[in-house]
Parts: structure tokens; C-alpha cells; sequence
């Protein structure tokens, strides 16, 4: 008999949505993620990728949600990107979250301890020009 495998999160990005220039080469985007577990995801950091340099930049968000530190399974959730670098019509973004393993939703000790567990990152990539996510 075959085990199954076991519960991990895991995070789809929705969609992209532009908010406001910062500058010509600076601004700011919603991005909407969708818990597609069974697992609640419990948010860490945002990068982007900067290729030329193998960097990733960590990002600043604001979240628009009650609950904004976390994604139930099947619900989503929009937060804003607070300087996407705009420079290349290709974004490739990294996202770093912690799978919550149990019934009930997780309490703010739980959210601030969640970076001493092992992350889950997902790595997708945004064509601004086409309007497309690859995941």
C-alpha cells in the first residue's frame, strides 16, 4: 500500500494589478495569491529578482485583509508590492511562506514564530506586457 504524501502548503498567484508610479522605473502592483492546499500558508517575505546582479530584493506590502498574515486553504488574499522594479517587461518574484499544519487558524505567537520552521518558497514570474503569470 502506498503512503500518501504528506500536507504541504502551497500558494498560486491569481493575478497582478498595477496600483501607482513611483517613478519611471518604480511602482507599485496587487498581487493576489490563492491558498490551492489543505494546508494554511502563513506569509513570509516577497523578493524580486534582479538577474544581472543574482540578487533578490526583499519588498514591502501592505495587506488589505483581516487576517493578513496568513491564507486559509481555497481562500485568497491581495496585498501591494511596494516597489516592483518596472525595468524589464519580465518580473520574476519569490515567495516565501510556512505551512500551518493544523485545524485551527494560526494565533499571532504562531505567525511570529513561523520563520524558525522550514519555508516553502514559490517562484513565479509576471509578464508585464502580456498581462501573464507563469507559476
Amino acid at each position: 500500500m502506498l503512503d500518501s504524501l504528506p500536507a504541504h502548503a502551497s500558494v498560486k498567484a491569481l493575478s497582478m494589478k498595477f496600483v501607482k508610479s513611483q517613478n519611471s522605473t518604480i511602482a507599485d502592483w496587487n498581487m493576489t495569491l490563492l491558498d490551492n492546499s489543505t494546508m494554511t500558508a502563513i506569509m513570509g517575505i516577497v523578493c524580486q529578482a534582479n538577474r544581472p546582479s543574482n540578487n533578490c530584493n526583499g519588498m514591502d506590502t501592505i495587506y488589505y485583509t483581516s487576517t493578513p498574515l496568513y491564507i486559509e486553504p481555497g481562500q485568497s488574499m491581495t496585498f501591494e508590492l511596494i516597489g516592483v522594479n518596472t525595468t524589464t517587461p519580465v518580473w520574476e518574484f519569490h515567495i516565501t511562506f510556512y505551512g500551518w499544519p493544523h485545524d485551527s487558524a494560526p494565533s499571532n505567537e504562531a505567525i511570529s514564530l513561523a520563520p524558525a520552521g522550514a519555508p516553502t518558497v514559490e517562484w513565479l514570474f509576471y509578464n508585464s506586457t502580456s498581462n501573464t503569470i507563469i507559476q
